[in-house]
């Protein structure tokens, strides 16, 4: 599997804010699952193994900032290109990219579109072990607060729900790189937002991700009139 077009399936009523939020949304999904859940090469390892382990991850800014430093080091060649964008019922957006990313996402996208009961469940969990971590750290004014050994093991074992439920297969890889099971449980919990954010599009018959992609025929032959 390379790399060639990928074609998110438009259809009914979109407004603007459609228009940015799915690609935005996808390009944050598809770097993530580039770096994380292939094998494909980053521009810089260390980078991204710099950031995972020296940001503070007590606020929203280190799951911005880490998006962005996974965006920035997808290889050139894959870096997801619009293609063509067409507004019809039905209607499309072409995508040149790694189809490899591409395909994960669709997964993903259709175990949260499908069963939104045990993907909700599984995140909802790991909220709930992350607040209680969150307000002890509060109630004792620890910045870096050490978890407990049930609670590394309680995260542990939410995380691979999680991961399961949306399909990510790289939880180990992830594992390797976080060195932190808290850091780990935040990533995840910010790629299953992105995702169910793309699901949402799919429940309301806007978006179809296809799994295998659609094969796209040529472009007619062009005749010219000789005449």
């Amino acid at each position: 599997m390379d790399s060639g077009i990928y074609r998110i399936e438009m259809d009914g009523r979109w407004n603007l804010n459609d228009l940015y939020e799915l690609p935005h949304a996808y390009l944050q999904v598809y770097a993530f699952a580039y770096a994380f859940d292939t094998d494909l090469p980053s521009q810089d390892e260390d980078r991204i193994n710099y950031a995972l382990k020296s940001y503070p991850w007590g606020g929203g800014y280190s799951i911005v900032n880490i998006y962005s430093v996974l965006q920035s080091q997808v290889g050139p060649r894959f870096k997801p290109e619009i293609k063509e964008i067409r507004y019809a019922s039905p209607g499309w957006i072409d995508l040149f990219l790694h189809l490899h990313p591409a395909i994960k996402i669709a997964g993903a996208v259709a175990a949260i579109a499908t069963s939104a009961a045990g993907t909700v469940k599984a995140y909802a969990s790991i909220q709930d072990c992350l607040y209680k971590i969150r307000a002890r750290g509060q109630k004792h004014r620890i910045e870096s607060i050490q978890l407990t050994r049930q609670e590394l093991i309680e995260l542990q074992a939410l995380n691979q729900e999680l991961a399961q439920a949306m399909k990510f297969d790289g939880l180990t890889n992830l594992e390797s790189r976080t060195k932190n099971v808290h850091v780990t449980a935040k990533l995840l919990s910010a790629q299953y937002r992105r995702l169910k954010k793309i699901a949402e599009f799919v429940k309301k018959g806007k978006a179809r991700l296809p799994i295998p992609p659609p094969k796209l025929l040529p472009p007619p032959p062009r005749y010219v009139d000789e005449g």
